[in-house]
C-alpha cells in the first residue's frame, strides 16, 4: 500500500522559479512540490490565474507564496508604473482567501531586496529597497493579523546581499538559491 505524498504548491515570481527545483529535491520522498511553469508576476496576475493553476496542479496541503517584486517595481512599460500598496494588500487578501478555500496551510514569504548598489532609473524597470520594505511591512501586517506563518526570505538575502544576489543585483545567485530553498523547505516541512 502506497501513501500519497503531500502536495506543496509554490507560488511566486522568478525568485520562486529559481529555488523550486531545489525545494522539490529537499522534500523528495515526503512531498510532491508543484508550481506554475510560468512566472506568477504581480499580485493581480496571481489572483486572476490562481483558480486555473489550482485546477491544473491540484489542491495543495501547503501553499508557500509570495508576490512583491513585480508590484513594488517601477515599470515604465505598464500602467500603473507601480502598484499602490493598498492595491497590493487588497490583492494579497483576496489570494489568501482563495488559497484557504483549498484547505491548504499557507506560508507567506517576504519579498527579497535588490542590491543597495542597484541604480534606480526612471526609464527602466527599477526598484527601491525602502519601497520593498514598506510593501513587506504591509503584507506582514496582513499575514500576522490572519494568523499566517511568515518566512522572511527578505531578511535572509538582505544579510548577505553580495553573496546571495547575482550580477544583475535583483535575482538570486547560486548560493542565494540554495539558501532560500533551504529556508522554504524548512518552513514547509513541519506542515506536511
Amino acid at each position: 500500500m502506497t501513501t500519497e505524498k503531500a502536495k506543496v504548491l509554490l507560488l511566486g515570481d522568478s525568485i520562486r522559479m529559481s529555488y523550486q527545483r531545489r525545494v522539490a529535491e529537499a522534500l523528495a520522498g515526503r512531498a510532491e512540490v508543484v508550481g506554475p511553469e510560468e512566472n506568477c508576476q504581480f499580485s493581480a496576475y496571481t489572483l486572476g490565474m490562481l483558480d486555473g493553476w489550482i485546477e491544473r496542479l491540484g489542491a495543495p496541503k501547503v501553499a508557500h507564496w509570495n508576490n512583491g517584486l513585480h508590484d513594488t517595481g517601477h515599470n515604465p512599460q505598464r500602467t500603473p508604473v507601480q502598484y499602490s500598496v493598498e492595491t497590493y494588500v487588497a490583492n494579497l487578501a483576496a489570494i489568501l482567501q482563495r488559497l484557504r478555500k483549498t484547505g491548504a496551510a499557507v506560508i507567506w514569504a517576504t519579498t527579497t531586496p535588490v542590491h543597495p548598489n542597484k541604480p534606480f532609473s526612471p526609464t527602466e524597470w527599477s526598484w527601491r529597497n525602502e519601497e520593498i520594505d514598506r510593501y513587506n511591512a504591509a503584507a506582514r501586517q496582513l499575514m500576522e493579523a490572519e494568523g499566517i506563518v511568515v518566512n522572511d526570505l527578505h531578511g535572509i538575502v538582505a544579510r548577505e546581499v553580495d553573496g546571495y544576489l547575482c550580477d544583475d543585483m535583483l535575482h538570486l545567485s547560486d548560493a542565494g538559491v540554495e539558501r532560500c530553498a533551504e529556508a522554504v523547505a524548512a518552513a514547509v516541512a513541519p506542515l506536511i
